[in-house]
């Protein structure tokens, strides 16, 4: 492992949380799953420890989260806001530190634009003052689309993009049956430092989760990446186009039901060659930690989500474009009890079409950048962010 430091890692018994508090709906088929990944002997240097933290009631609105997805229903066009955007500005003006100050707008296109620059600076200026603590998650995100920043969310909303996920693999043919006898979802990381940890998810009957990291220096032994993967045999494979080129290159033997990629642009050669790789589908995501996914790949479109979600394309201006003009891909969504956001600018780029619903058409998403050091040694730019983090830069 390098020897510079990585913010925000939880060691295992670091917190003193139980399984039980880690997992509300653990059950004892996934203390069986935990255990079986925990002490798998050619299991990765695991280094940190999370739970989903789901209650019965967050469950079962997610599961009401699915029905309202397979209705397919936006509500909004280029030229009228979705109907529950009013009682979200209403809300966040009367509750949002940020926005109490200022002047309710006459209309959505009077509300000022905000960045990710406005979170790193003053995120708790964000977080409504009726939100309830006791229910948080910060998380870090990558650093894959800038500086790296701390997202406040709730488990719910962190569970929020399973749905999302189940239904957009639907329409590829794909279906997630979980259970707690099936790893549903590995997510791959190819980097000298990354988290690896294992977990069960309630929303899928406790099937398992695991993170990892193919690169040699998460595992004992390289070979260990092909026999503790195989014997995973998990349902999909998540990852960028870095760790999932990556994972292509390993001899596995099990070929997963699909590839979900994200964070990155996934260029057509890459996804023809996972494609054959593993014989399966491959989905390309795109979304942002802040709101979660917000689109997928559809030939040459990115078809928006059906989530309370709406989405405008601006210009430098703040001025909203018309259908067809390329411009800043910039979200409104309540869904995150803990962070709402009002025309909040992704840093982005694609024009806005309707074709069957909503779509983003030449997404300019962020390119995966690759840099070589002096010795030859490919470089992840995430490896940049992670040292110059704690400078502050």
């Amino acid at each position: 492992m390098r020897d510079y430091p990585v913010p925000d890692y939880v060691p295992m018994a670091a917190t003193g949380l139980t399984d039980d508090e880690r997992w509300p709906l653990l059950t004892e088929g996934g203390r069986r799953m935990l255990d079986r990944l925990r002490d798998h002997p050619n299991a990765p240097h695991y280094n940190h420890a999370c739970g989903d933290r789901l209650t019965q009631k967050s469950l079962d609105r997610l599961k009401l989260y699915r029905e309202t997805l397979q209705s397919g229903y936006h509500g909004w066009t280029s030229t009228q806001e979705p109907p529950w955007v009013n009682e979200l500005v209403q809300r966040v003006y009367e509750t949002v530190p940020r926005y109490r100050r200022l002047t309710s707008p006459r209309k959505f296109s009077d509300i000022p634009t905000i960045g990710r620059h406005d979170l790193l600076s003053r995120v708790d200026e964000h977080v409504p003052d009726d939100a309830d603590l006791t229910d948080l998650i910060v998380y870090r995100t990558s650093g894959s689309r800038g500086p790296a920043a701390r997202v406040p969310m709730s488990p719910e909303f962190n569970a929020i993009d399973l749905p999302v996920l189940e239904h957009v693999l639907a329409g590829f043919g794909v279906r997630l049956t979980g259970g707690h006898d099936q790893v549903s979802i590995v997510n791959v990381y190819a980097q000298p430092v990354a988290y690896q940890f294992v977990s069960v998810v309630s929303y899928l009957d406790n099937a398992g989760l695991v993170k990892v990291n193919v690169h040699p220096s998460g595992w004992s032994h390289e070979q260990d990446r092909v026999t503790f993967l195989d014997e995973c045999a998990p349902e999909v494979y998540t990852g960028n186009p870095i760790s999932l080129a990556a994972l292509a290159e390993l001899p596995l033997t099990h070929r997963p039901k699909a590839v979900v990629s994200g964070a990155m642009a996934l260029s057509d050669t890459l996804r023809r060659n996972l494609e054959e790789r593993f014989q399966c589908p491959v989905v390309d995501m795109y979304g942002i930690t802040e709101v979660g996914l917000i689109a997928w790949r559809d030939h040459d479109v990115h078809r928006i989500v059906p989530r309370f979600l709406y989405v405008e394309i601006l210009d430098d201006a703040g001025r909203r474009c018309e259908p067809g003009v390329v411009g800043e891909i910039t979200v409104t969504c309540g869904e995150n009890p803990m962070l709402p956001l009002l025309r909040y600018r992704t840093g982005d780029h694609a024009s806005l079409e309707w074709r069957y619903g909503p779509v983003l058409v030449g997404l300019d998403g962020r390119e995966p950048v690759l840099f070589r050091g002096a010795n030859g040694m490919v470089i992840n730019s995430i490896e940049v962010t992670h040292v110059l983090s704690p400078l502050g830069l």
